[in-house]
């Protein structure tokens, strides 16, 4: 192992480092703290053996820098001191440190110690090279299930591309879900319609409708499908159960289990919002300015308001990201009169507020500042850059 010494005494780094060395082990020492703490910067270690009480930063506080480290790759550390009280243990303890050792160091039990580390070490490593070889393999049978669906219609890869995309912004603002939900989310929105490659391609080009009970009732069959197409991997199970109720409504009308409200998982419920979107924008050819009137129809009915809450949310950011090169966004309190709104302003619910084109005076400041205080428009708006004077 590459293992670091820090010790202010040179006699007891030259006495571990020897005896290290005599281990098997590969040493680097350093006097300090500080010196301690460039070494790591640039150096691979394994694992650290740290005296306390050294001048500048101590052993403890190297120790909390190393743990408060978002690096790959777990360092045992190991500390040293003359303190032994349980209230001294238990601070070590308590910063990151994995073993301690009390002065004069018994070098049997040092020896024992390290060896301890290193088999924790080798674990980590050891299942680190795993980890990654699983999430190789899983990448990959994500992209060959994304390419079987652009090879039955390339219109379906990119509705499931950008409704995954959607998906994850979603998953980032709802309060309920985790970071470690967030890419089972994403999965299961990439391959939602992965049921669909069993769809005759006569039913899919119909609208909705026209499609008979007998072809309905295929189309249906898609979530199912779909869910035990990726089931069959073990490590897709999670994202397959949300692939099955991405259709499923929150007034307990949609399919293929009648689910409703919470009984529907807030993944599954993303994913299906995500997808209604994609489709008003794409198939339904609907201005992002006419998206909140149609989200309010379907709101409680086949999305929960929440859910609808989150749509608008990301609209307003899609409708400032599509004018922000014709447009600056202002703070309310920066606002002057003569300057020209951008695009329509809307309340967090959807509702008008503001047209386009609306050039400011007094009054109309005074409205949008009024709407801010209640808690219906966030505190900026977008501006056409050419009414702005600097």
């Amino acid at each position: 192992m590459n293992i670091l010494i820090a010790d202010d005494d040179p006699v007891t780094l030259k006495l571990l480092a020897s005896r290290l060395g005599v281990w098997g082990h590969t040493v680097h020492q350093a006097a300090d703290g500080n010196a301690a703490w460039e070494a790591i910067s640039g150096t691979p270690v394994d694992l650290v053996i740290c005296d306390w009480m050294m001048p500048g930063m101590d052993g403890l506080e190297l120790c909390r820098r190393i743990r408060e480290r978002h690096e790959s790759g777990y360092i045992y550390l190991i500390l040293i001191s003359g303190q032994d009280s349980k209230a001294d243990i238990v601070r070590g303890l308590e910063g990151g440190v994995d073993d301690y050792i009390t002065k004069p160091i018994d070098m049997d039990a040092l020896h024992a110690r390290v060896e301890i580390g290193a088999r924790i070490v080798k674990l980590e490593r050891t299942l680190n090279r795993k980890i990654e070889i699983i999430s190789a393999n899983h990448i990959q049978t994500i992209r060959m299930f994304s390419r079987m669906m652009e090879v039955v219609d390339d219109e379906l890869g990119g509705h499931c591309r950008r409704t995954a995309n959607l998906a994850v912004q979603l998953a980032n603002r709802h309060p309920d879900v985790s970071d470690a939900e967030t890419p089972i989310i994403e999965t299961a929105a990439l391959l939602h319609d992965i049921g669909m490659v069993g769809i005759p391609q006569s039913i899919l080009n119909k609208r909705r409708t026209e499609i008979v009970e007998n072809e309905r009732q295929l189309y249906q069959s898609h979530a199912a499908m779909g869910a035990r197409i990726i089931g069959e991997i073990a490590i897709m199970k999670p994202a397959a159960l949300l692939v099955r109720m991405h259709h499923e409504q929150f007034n307990g009308k949609g399919f293929p289990d009648g689910l409703a409200g919470d009984e529907i998982p807030v993944g599954a419920q993303l994913i299906s919002a995500a997808s209604i979107y994609d489709n008003m924008i794409h198939k339904g050819k609907i201005a992002l300015d006419g998206i909140p009137e149609r989200l309010q129809r379907i709101r409680g009915y086949q999305l929960s308001p929440q859910v609808v809450a989150l749509l608008l949310e990301v609209n307003v950011a899609q409708q400032h990201e599509r004018a922000r090169h014709r447009a600056e966004e202002l703070e309310l309190n920066d606002l002057t009169t003569g300057m020209v709104i951008a695009a329509n302003v809307r309340m967090k619910t959807g509702a008008f507020v503001m047209a386009a084109d609306t050039e400011l005076d007094g009054y109309s400041i005074d409205k949008l500042k009024h709407f801010n205080n209640i808690g219906a428009i966030s505190d900026k708006v977008l501006i056409r850059k050419s009414t702005v004077r600097r």
